[in-house]
Protein backbone atom coordinates (compact mmCIF):
# COMPACT_ATOMS: atom_id res chain seq x y z
CA UNK A 1 0.00 0.00 0.00
CA UNK A 2 1.47 3.43 -1.28
CA UNK A 3 1.70 6.24 1.32
CA UNK A 4 0.66 9.00 0.39
CA UNK A 5 3.15 12.36 -0.16
CA UNK A 6 2.16 15.20 1.48
CA UNK A 7 3.37 18.40 -0.68
CA UNK A 8 4.09 21.72 0.59
CA UNK A 9 2.32 24.58 -1.70
CA UNK A 10 4.28 27.65 -2.04
CA UNK A 11 2.23 31.43 -1.93
CA UNK A 12 4.04 33.66 -3.50
CA UNK A 13 3.20 36.71 -2.55
CA UNK A 14 2.63 39.67 -5.98
CA UNK A 15 4.67 42.29 -4.32
CA UNK A 16 4.20 44.34 -6.92
CA UNK A 17 0.81 44.16 -6.99
CA UNK A 18 0.31 44.54 -3.72
CA UNK A 19 2.52 47.84 -3.70
CA UNK A 20 0.65 49.36 -6.05
CA UNK A 21 -2.10 48.42 -4.83
CA UNK A 22 -1.62 49.92 -1.62
CA UNK A 23 -0.02 53.34 -3.28
CA UNK A 24 -3.66 54.10 -5.01
CA UNK A 25 -5.14 53.77 -1.74
CA UNK A 26 -2.94 55.92 -0.45
CA UNK A 27 -3.59 58.70 -2.89
CA UNK A 28 -7.45 57.95 -2.52
CA UNK A 29 -7.03 58.49 1.35
CA UNK A 30 -4.83 61.97 0.84
CA UNK A 31 -7.21 63.07 -1.46
CA UNK A 32 -9.80 62.72 0.75
CA UNK A 33 -8.16 64.01 3.67
CA UNK A 34 -7.28 67.16 1.14
CA UNK A 35 -10.64 67.98 0.21
CA UNK A 36 -12.27 67.40 3.35
CA UNK A 37 -9.98 69.76 5.33
CA UNK A 38 -9.54 72.21 2.56
CA UNK A 39 -10.78 75.66 3.64
CA UNK A 40 -12.19 78.00 1.09
CA UNK A 41 -9.58 80.36 -0.08
CA UNK A 42 -11.03 82.97 -2.66
CA UNK A 43 -14.49 83.48 -3.00
CA UNK A 44 -15.36 85.45 -6.34
CA UNK A 45 -18.59 87.12 -6.80
CA UNK A 46 -19.94 88.58 -10.16
CA UNK A 47 -23.38 90.17 -11.30
CA UNK A 48 -23.97 92.10 -8.05
CA UNK A 49 -25.14 95.93 -8.53
CA UNK A 50 -26.89 97.28 -5.64
CA UNK A 51 -25.86 94.16 -2.87
CA UNK A 52 -22.14 94.35 -1.42
CA UNK A 53 -19.91 91.54 -1.78
CA UNK A 54 -20.02 91.43 2.47
CA UNK A 55 -23.65 91.38 2.69
CA UNK A 56 -24.04 87.92 -0.05
CA UNK A 57 -20.94 86.33 1.97
CA UNK A 58 -22.46 86.71 5.12
CA UNK A 59 -25.27 85.87 4.45
CA UNK A 60 -24.16 82.80 2.55
CA UNK A 61 -21.94 81.84 5.94
CA UNK A 62 -19.37 82.20 4.94
CA UNK A 63 -17.66 84.93 6.16
CA UNK A 64 -14.95 83.22 8.55
CA UNK A 65 -14.12 81.14 5.54
CA UNK A 66 -15.33 77.52 6.74
CA UNK A 67 -14.34 74.51 4.85
CA UNK A 68 -15.03 73.82 1.58
CA UNK A 69 -17.24 71.03 2.50
CA UNK A 70 -19.44 72.73 5.43
CA UNK A 71 -21.97 73.88 3.01
CA UNK A 72 -22.96 72.09 0.27
CA UNK A 73 -23.85 74.69 -3.13
CA UNK A 74 -27.77 74.36 -2.12
CA UNK A 75 -27.72 75.18 0.81
CA UNK A 76 -25.21 78.43 -0.10
CA UNK A 77 -27.65 79.15 -2.50
CA UNK A 78 -30.87 79.18 -0.54
CA UNK A 79 -29.03 81.39 2.10
CA UNK A 80 -28.21 83.56 -0.68
CA UNK A 81 -31.72 83.59 -2.12
CA UNK A 82 -33.01 84.92 1.24
CA UNK A 83 -32.08 88.53 0.43
CA UNK A 84 -34.82 90.10 -1.39
CA UNK A 85 -32.54 91.57 -4.24
CA UNK A 86 -31.33 88.02 -5.44
CA UNK A 87 -33.16 87.14 -8.23
CA UNK A 88 -31.31 84.31 -9.13
CA UNK A 89 -27.99 82.15 -8.08
CA UNK A 90 -25.46 79.77 -9.32
CA UNK A 91 -22.88 78.44 -6.69
CA UNK A 92 -19.59 77.04 -8.05
CA UNK A 93 -16.87 75.38 -6.44
CA UNK A 94 -13.24 74.26 -7.68
CA UNK A 95 -10.70 72.03 -6.41
CA UNK A 96 -8.75 74.74 -5.41
CA UNK A 97 -10.61 76.23 -2.65
CA UNK A 98 -12.40 79.00 -5.13
CA UNK A 99 -15.81 79.35 -4.88
CA UNK A 100 -17.20 81.77 -7.26
CA UNK A 101 -20.82 83.31 -6.91
CA UNK A 102 -23.31 84.09 -9.79
CA UNK A 103 -26.07 86.91 -9.02
CA UNK A 104 -28.64 88.45 -10.62
CA UNK A 105 -30.45 91.10 -8.78
CA UNK A 106 -33.78 91.93 -8.99
CA UNK A 107 -34.98 95.41 -11.08
CA UNK A 108 -36.55 98.08 -8.22
CA UNK A 109 -39.81 98.70 -9.86
CA UNK A 110 -41.32 101.65 -7.83
CA UNK A 111 -41.78 102.90 -4.59
CA UNK A 112 -45.09 101.89 -3.16
CA UNK A 113 -45.84 104.74 -0.65
CA UNK A 114 -49.00 103.16 1.39
CA UNK A 115 -46.83 100.81 2.84
CA UNK A 116 -43.09 102.40 2.53
CA UNK A 117 -41.35 99.49 0.28
CA UNK A 118 -39.52 98.99 -2.72
CA UNK A 119 -41.29 96.37 -4.65
CA UNK A 120 -38.88 94.01 -7.36
CA UNK A 121 -39.31 92.63 -10.02
CA UNK A 122 -38.93 89.00 -8.23
CA UNK A 123 -42.17 90.20 -6.37
CA UNK A 124 -40.46 90.67 -3.42
CA UNK A 125 -40.76 93.92 -0.91
CA UNK A 126 -37.79 95.28 0.52
CA UNK A 127 -37.11 98.32 3.43
CA UNK A 128 -33.44 98.77 2.39
CA UNK A 129 -31.70 100.97 -0.08
CA UNK A 130 -32.09 103.87 -0.75
CA UNK A 131 -33.01 103.91 -4.82
CA UNK A 132 -32.72 107.13 -6.90
CA UNK A 133 -34.55 107.44 -10.19
CA UNK A 134 -37.76 104.84 -8.91
CA UNK A 135 -41.41 106.04 -9.73
CA UNK A 136 -43.62 106.30 -6.51
CA UNK A 137 -46.92 104.21 -6.39
CA UNK A 138 -49.08 107.14 -4.94
CA UNK A 139 -52.79 105.47 -4.47
CA UNK A 140 -54.20 102.23 -3.36
CA UNK A 141 -54.40 99.45 -6.03
CA UNK A 142 -56.74 96.33 -5.92
CA UNK A 143 -55.03 93.25 -4.76
CA UNK A 144 -55.59 91.57 -8.37
CA UNK A 145 -54.22 94.95 -10.16
CA UNK A 146 -51.59 94.90 -8.57
CA UNK A 147 -49.90 91.75 -9.07
CA UNK A 148 -50.50 91.75 -12.61
CA UNK A 149 -48.88 95.95 -12.39
CA UNK A 150 -45.73 94.27 -10.73
CA UNK A 151 -45.61 91.59 -13.16
CA UNK A 152 -45.84 93.50 -16.12
CA UNK A 153 -43.65 96.46 -15.50
CA UNK A 154 -40.84 93.48 -14.81
CA UNK A 155 -41.01 93.32 -18.11
CA UNK A 156 -40.01 97.06 -19.18
CA UNK A 157 -36.37 98.30 -19.37
CA UNK A 158 -34.95 100.14 -16.23
CA UNK A 159 -34.16 103.42 -18.09
CA UNK A 160 -37.99 103.49 -19.25
CA UNK A 161 -38.91 103.30 -15.40
CA UNK A 162 -36.20 106.01 -14.60
CA UNK A 163 -38.31 107.93 -16.67
CA UNK A 164 -41.57 107.81 -14.48
CA UNK A 165 -41.78 110.14 -11.29
CA UNK A 166 -45.55 109.37 -10.21
CA UNK A 167 -47.50 106.45 -11.14
CA UNK A 168 -51.40 106.63 -9.87
CA UNK A 169 -54.33 104.16 -10.45
CA UNK A 170 -56.77 105.54 -12.66
CA UNK A 171 -59.23 103.19 -13.88
CA UNK A 172 -61.19 104.20 -17.03
CA UNK A 173 -64.88 105.40 -15.96
CA UNK A 174 -68.23 106.27 -17.91
CA UNK A 175 -70.41 107.55 -14.97
CA UNK A 176 -70.03 104.61 -12.64
CA UNK A 177 -69.10 102.13 -15.07
CA UNK A 178 -65.76 100.77 -15.18
CA UNK A 179 -64.52 100.61 -18.69
CA UNK A 180 -60.84 99.53 -18.19
CA UNK A 181 -60.31 98.62 -14.68
CA UNK A 182 -56.18 98.29 -15.97
CA UNK A 183 -55.63 102.02 -17.02
CA UNK A 184 -52.75 104.06 -14.86
CA UNK A 185 -52.05 107.88 -15.23
CA UNK A 186 -48.19 108.61 -15.27
CA UNK A 187 -46.32 111.18 -14.54
CA UNK A 188 -42.91 111.85 -16.22
CA UNK A 189 -39.68 113.53 -15.24
CA UNK A 190 -40.27 115.43 -18.46
CA UNK A 191 -43.53 117.03 -17.75
CA UNK A 192 -45.82 115.24 -19.50
CA UNK A 193 -48.35 113.15 -18.39
CA UNK A 194 -49.30 109.38 -19.84
CA UNK A 195 -52.54 106.78 -19.66
CA UNK A 196 -51.47 103.46 -20.39
CA UNK A 197 -52.78 100.19 -19.20
CA UNK A 198 -51.34 96.85 -18.56
CA UNK A 199 -52.07 95.23 -22.08
CA UNK A 200 -49.93 98.15 -23.74
CA UNK A 201 -46.97 98.43 -20.73
CA UNK A 202 -44.58 97.29 -23.33
CA UNK A 203 -45.12 101.37 -25.07
CA UNK A 204 -43.05 102.80 -22.43
CA UNK A 205 -40.35 101.30 -24.06
CA UNK A 206 -40.58 103.43 -26.68
CA UNK A 207 -41.41 106.65 -24.50
CA UNK A 208 -38.21 107.85 -24.86
CA UNK A 209 -37.11 107.28 -28.71
CA UNK A 210 -40.58 108.99 -29.97
CA UNK A 211 -41.87 111.62 -26.83
CA UNK A 212 -39.46 112.88 -24.62
CA UNK A 213 -38.23 114.99 -27.68
CA UNK A 214 -41.88 116.43 -27.56
CA UNK A 215 -41.89 120.60 -27.93
CA UNK A 216 -44.80 120.97 -26.26
CA UNK A 217 -46.15 119.53 -22.76
CA UNK A 218 -49.38 117.49 -22.58
CA UNK A 219 -50.84 113.74 -21.84
CA UNK A 220 -50.06 111.06 -23.90
CA UNK A 221 -52.79 108.79 -24.25
CA UNK A 222 -50.95 105.01 -24.70
CA UNK A 223 -54.24 103.09 -23.71
CA UNK A 224 -55.73 102.42 -26.97
CA UNK A 225 -56.70 99.05 -28.25
CA UNK A 226 -56.19 100.06 -31.76
CA UNK A 227 -52.47 101.05 -31.90
CA UNK A 228 -53.22 105.24 -32.12
CA UNK A 229 -51.96 107.30 -29.73
CA UNK A 230 -53.29 110.52 -28.87
CA UNK A 231 -51.84 113.16 -27.81
CA UNK A 232 -53.52 116.61 -26.23
CA UNK A 233 -51.21 119.45 -24.74
CA UNK A 234 -51.73 121.18 -21.64
CA UNK A 235 -53.86 124.32 -21.96
CA UNK A 236 -51.42 127.84 -21.56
Amino acid sequence: MKKKSNKKVKRHIKWKAFFIFLFVVIIITSLVYYFWNLPIKNIYITGNESLKDYEIIEIAGLKDYPKMNKYSNKVIEKNIKELDLVDTVKVKKNILGKIKIEIKEAKVLFYNRNNSTYVLSNGNETIEGNYIGVPFLINYVKSSIYERLVKELATVKQASLALISEIEYAPSMSGDIVIDDTRFLLRMNDGNLVYINLVNIDRLDVYALSYTTLTEKGTLYLDSDNGSVLFQKFET
